[in-house]
């Protein structure tokens, strides 16, 4: 058994965003080919979840540029990134996409930051693009991206208020939020300060999960829509957050056997979408990691799947690589309680049985969590 059971919260994170259609987080240090997989990832969902490809490349520039602000502010608190990383996150709720972004940032910074986002929020339209004009025609652009250049095409990309907050972090640094949303479809009806509430719900919302996520050192989290396309860009993440060794191949190995099992047999409520879910990957203070998945299920699979699991579980070590190889060259032996190569080689890949809980939601329908520790040996 593992120190902490990850279940409850699993089934915790996955039940926070019921009411949203998809939610993307990735904690940690930024590059430049993780930003590329991050924002694939992110845009895959896009366009399978909004039609108008006009609110697409608007959602699409927000993400890269609040990612880039990320990696600006990183680049001044280097030393302190793996200890405090960024975060980002895109949420899907009705007809708004949340995008949000925190990364830490040097509190000699803060005040500047925070007259800069005032003056763009008192703004309208018009004077936003003059603004932008005179900005560029002053030259004054830098890596750093000028007088808030980037925050000004937020704004103006967005249509809607800039949202800031601040978390003390130390007498040096702090974790600085920024958040805007686009609305797909306008309700003339909906005041101003209406949607801004939403907004700030979505903000607290966010800093609870990242607060959470720090607290269990969760490296990655995926909350929403699991489908092929999704799984090679969130394996290139994982690879890319993690220094190549056996240990990141182990992990890679046990994360997509896991993927594949939410996309094979987690129950389709959007068949276009994929199969919904959770998946993240926790690394313990011993520096192991522990794997957990979780989806939907329905209750005549749920009773076949805890046959599979049980009868893993029941096999001796040292009968498990044969049996493994009896499957590997005669799948037609494989009876109704026993597994595929899937079970098997996660339980031979961890070293230690397979954890897993079925949570009945209602009568046919169960919420399946597996979780899997994978031994960190480069520790």
């Amino acid at each position: 058994m593992f120190e902490d059971n990850l279940f409850d919260k699993a089934f915790n994170l996955f039940s926070r965003v019921q009411q949203q259609d998809f939610e993307y987080v990735y904690r940690g240090v930024f590059t430049h080919n993780i930003t590329k997989k991050i924002l694939s990832l992110a845009d895959i969902n896009i366009q399978k979840s909004v039609q108008q490809s006009t609110i697409q490349k608007r959602i699409y520039y927000i993400m890269v540029e609040g990612i880039q602000n990320i990696s600006r502010h990183q680049d001044d608190a280097f030393e302190n990134t793996e200890e405090y990383p960024g975060i980002f996150s895109i949420q899907k709720q009705e007809d708004r996409y949340y995008i949000t972004t925190g990364n830490l940032v040097m509190n000699d910074k803060i005040k500047d930051l925070k007259e800069r986002i005032n003056q763009i929020n008192a703004l309208d339209t018009e004077d936003l693009k003059k603004l932008h004009k005179e900005i560029l025609k002053s030259g004054a652009i830098s890596d750093k991206g000028g007088a808030g250049l980037g925050l000004i095409e937020m704004a103006q990309k967005s249509g809607n208020k800039l949202i800031a907050s601040f978390e003390l972090i130390s007498d040096k640094f702090s974790y600085f939020y920024l958040q805007t949303q686009i609305v797909t479809i306008k309700n003339p009806e909906e005041k101003s300060e209406v949607e801004e509430l939403k907004m700030r719900k979505s903000m607290i919302s966010i800093k609870k999960l990242h607060l959470s996520l720090i607290i269990e050192n969760i490296l990655i989290y995926f909350n929403g829509f699991f489908n092929q396309e999704n799984l090679l860009n969130l394996l290139s993440i994982i690879k890319g957050r993690l220094n190549m060794s056996l240990t990141t191949i182990r992990l890679s190995n046990v994360m997509v056997e896991m993927l594949q099992n939410i996309i094979k047999h987690g129950e389709k409520s959007v068949p276009e979408l994929g199969s919904p879910g959770i998946f993240f990957i926790q690394q313990k203070e011993n520096e192991d990691f522990v794997l957990t998945s979780g989806n939907y299920i329905k209750k005549r699979d749920a009773e076949v799947l805890k046959e599979k699991i049980e009868f893993v579980n029941s096999l001796k070590v040292e009968d498990l690589g044969e049996y493994y190889d009896k499957i590997l060259l005669d799948l037609d032996s494989v009876t109704s309680k026993k597994s595929g190569l899937g079970f098997p080689d996660l339980r031979i890949k961890s070293g230690d049985k397979l954890l897993y809980n079925l949570h009945q939601l209602e009568e046919e329908l169960f919420f399946y969590t597996l979780q899997i520790k994978v031994i960190n040996k480069n520790k």
